[in-house]
């Protein structure tokens, strides 16, 4: 039973695949194809493609932050270590120091310092702390005030009955009689699905922009 319950698990997220591959690679075709080059970064740039491909949004924004923050801490290092060394410096010895001084710093503090070292404009440096009070602070820390915000859904306040299970729950929430209007952050059982549609619509545009 447990076998076949495996199957029937596995086939659906192939059957959900065979859905979204084609639509999700038309939309970030160009990203996909197009590499940066520098071997630091590209393999996980390449993932974030591959899990938006695949309708993995919620780790292609993981990832987005992981990709903000990881390429500012190696450009700085990169530029430190080429003003700092000599020539025939080993390439084991190259970079630990540039690593060193900056792989510690917290994003505000990376975001500024990118910015006066002229590897980023000031307008860039604004963008960027939008995106880290947007997007990479509310998934790092799982703040959910932070990625609901606002968000409501239509439902009805209903009394919790022990032993519950969730999705019985949802269902009295969101039976045919539902007219309230509830705020997301306040209600847990809701906040996974909710999450799964807010990160589909902000994926791409906000990798989009990261990768310029």
């Amino acid at each position: 039973m447990e076998n076949q319950s495996n199957i029937k698990r596995i086939e659906q997220f192939v059957n959900e695949l065979n859905v979204c591959i084609g639509v999700n690679y038309k939309e970030i075709s160009n990203l996909f194809n197009i590499e940066y080059g520098y071997p630091e970064l590209d393999p996980l740039r390449d993932e974030i493609c591959k899990c938006i491909i695949c309708n993995l949004h919620q780790a292609a924004i993981t990832l987005t932050n992981h990709l903000l923050e990881s390429s500012l801490k190696k450009c700085l290092a990169m530029k430190h270590s080429i003003s700092n060394n000599q020539n025939d410096i080993k390439l084991e010895d190259a970079f630990k120091e540039g690593i060193s001084k900056f792989d510690q710093l917290d994003l505000d503090d990376t975001i500024n310092r990118a910015c006066t070292q002229g590897l980023i404009t000031k307008e860039q440096k604004k963008l960027l702390k939008k995106f880290k009070d947007e997007f990479r602070n509310p998934y790092s820390h799982a703040t959910t005030s932070e990625i609901f915000k606002d968000t409501t859904v239509k439902g009805k306040t209903i009394s919790l009955n022990e032993g519950e299970s969730p999705e019985n729950l949802l269902k009295r929430i969101f039976d045919d009689d539902s007219d309230e209007v509830l705020d997301v952050k306040d209600i847990l059982p809701i906040q996974g699905l909710v999450q799964v549609v807010i990160a589909e619509q902000i994926s791409v545009p906000y990798f989009t922009e990261v990768d310029k």
